[in-house]
């Protein structure tokens, strides 16, 4: 390296000071290029919505949509189950469950009489349902205003128009069932269970004829809920062919 050649040589590959300032430019441009591409990099990574995030988030929600669209109808499925029984002819009575049960009046407004019917008079009202009923007839024409019957585990309960049926509020707030042309509000609720554990099933119905008021009410053991709901399914079913009965029949 002493040799004056070789270092004279290595001198000229080192650049001049006009080069080193071209250099230098070139360096800070180079530099200040970087960090403005990388600011932008940053920024447009903030702003850009991270869907990895909110992928659970989304899941939820569509869950929930599918959930709302599945049982959204089917509020039964949750506790509040639908009952139904099929009866001749191919229709359905749909009990649904009822709201809380309260105390309604019985007042008729007018002094009554009551006694027991005959079998002949059952028969007209109730037709071979085999009914066993009593009847209450107005002190002032004799007519008579409400019946009230029993035939297996039913009972039955007919009101001349503007009778109170039953000194009981019911109240069924769904969708009523065609029977025979006839539209029937139906439901049952169940009782809460005794020390001996047993609960009772409550089924009922209402629905006018012809402008006769009717109440139908069939109640036991919940094990018994299938033989209860065909019982009470088959007295709505005749009395709805039987047609309306005729008050004007039975007088006091």
């Amino acid at each position: 390296m002493k040799n004056k050649r070789i270092i004279d040589a290595w001198n000229k590959i080192e650049p001049d000071s006009v080069a080193d300032e071209r250099m230098l430019k070139a360096i800070l441009a180079r530099n200040r290029s970087m960090g403005h591409s990388e600011k932008e990099r940053v920024s447009t990574m903030k702003k850009a919505f991270n869907w990895k995030r909110f992928a659970p988030v989304a899941a939820c929600l569509v869950m929930v949509i599918a959930i709302t669209a599945v049982f959204g109808n089917n509020a039964g499925w949750f506790g509040n189950r639908i009952y139904t029984a099929n009866i001749a002819g191919g229709e359905t009575i749909s009990f649904y469950k009822t709201n809380a049960l309260s105390a309604g009046s019985l007042d008729f407004g007018i002094e009554v009489t009551t006694r027991e019917l005959t079998t002949e008079e059952n028969s007209s009202l109730f037709g071979n349902l085999g009914v066993t009923a009593q009847g209450a007839f107005s002190t002032i024409d004799k007519t008579l205003l409400r019946v009230e019957g029993k035939t297996g585990n039913v009972k039955i309960i007919l009101a001349a128009q503007g009778v109170p049926v039953t000194d009981t509020v019911i109240e069924v707030d769904r969708d009523k069932s065609e029977i025979g042309g006839v539209q029937v509000s139906a439901g049952y609720f169940i009782t809460d269970a005794n020390s001996s554990g047993t609960r009772n099933i409550i089924y009922l119905a209402t629905f006018d004829i012809d402008g006769i008021s009717v109440y139908i009410e069939c109640g036991g053991n919940e094990k018994s809920s299938d033989d209860l709901k065909a019982e009470i399914a088959n007295v709505i079913d005749t009395l709805i062919q039987n047609g309306a009965p005729d008050f004007s029949a039975v007088t006091e």
